[in-house]
């Protein structure tokens, strides 16, 4: 009696297999063959995406990835982290999409956090970033100075919160707005300093805990408001800076990575309030 080994079995599926693959390969080229010629490198070059396409249609694809409940928590943390540096690409090589690339970063930075929290890993705590090391912006001046009044009004807001040791606000990030605030003055030029140094704070004082934003008539912690009230100050001036020439000339890649540079600084204050109790559905963060 003749003994059947395991690999007289798959000696014999893989014949099939390279059968099959063979067959297909042999239709395949039959098809082509009676195909109508095509000029060599046409499709080539209507597949082409360009650098916001490509950028905006990989940060849409992890996005999904990320959300998705179909997908291995791994899978959606990987997707996440990948997702939010994809939508400052897009917030950087698209125009039309600086706010909305800022701030999904943000969005996948908030749920790389959670998701990171449900696997057991340790992520740094969020610090605002500074512009210390930048000595200059590809930004028009007035924009500058919008941005650098929207950082003043926050670090004189946190300061009255962290002087109330409201929630988890510090003089610490009141010393990062008002620095960041100096800095983007100093790069817009003394003739365009907005800042008034100090504001109204009757409606803080009288909701220090929580508030309703006037952006969209939700309530949230006060401190979320009030950085995401920084954030959306400061999209709002680069954003009408993009296609604008400006009175300095300046190379294509110098504006980009001064807009990667903004996008990263105000991710981190949107970020910061989504931390903190901002509402991080879409209906919240886009009109």
């Amino acid at each position: 009696m003749q003994t059947r080994h395991p690999f007289h079995r798959s000696a014999s599926s893989l014949a099939r297999r390279v059968c099959t693959i063979a067959t297909t390969l042999a239709l395949a080229l039959g098809a082509s063959a009676c195909s109508t010629p095509r000029v060599a490198g046409r499709a080539e070059s209507e597949r082409k995406l360009s650098a916001c396409e490509s950028a905006y249609l990989s940060a849409s694809r992890n996005s999904g990835r990320m959300t998705g409940a179909s997908h291995h928590v791994i899978e959606r943390y990987l997707s996440a982290q990948q997702a939010s540096l994809d939508w400052v690409e897009t917030a950087v090589q698209c125009s039309a999409r600086f706010g909305e690339g800022t701030m999904r970063s943000a969005q996948a930075r908030h749920t790389v956090r959670m998701l990171a929290a449900s696997l057991g890993i340790a992520i740094d705590p969020i610090t605002p970033s500074r512009l210390d090391d930048v000595s200059s912006l590809d930004v028009d001046d007035d924009s500058l100075s919008t941005m650098s009044e929207a950082e003043d009004a926050a670090g004189f807001a946190t300061e009255i919160l962290a002087a109330r040791s409201i929630g988890d606000v510090s003089l610490d990030l009141s010393d990062r707005h008002k620095a960041t605030a100096q800095r983007l003055a100093s790069l817009a030029g003394s003739d365009d300093d907005h800042r008034a140094k100090v504001y109204d704070a009757a409606t803080l004082l009288a909701n220090p805990d929580t508030m309703v934003d006037e952006a969209n008539g939700l309530q949230a912690p006060t401190s979320a408001i009030i950085e995401m009230n920084c954030a959306r100050g400061e999209i709002g001036a680069v954003a009408a800076s993009s296609n604008a020439a400006g009175e300095r000339a300046s190379s294509n890649e110098s504006r980009k990575t001064s807009l990667c540079t903004l996008a990263d600084l105000i991710a981190d204050r949107a970020e910061l309030a989504l931390n903190w109790g901002y509402p991080a559905f879409d209906e919240a963060l886009f009109d």
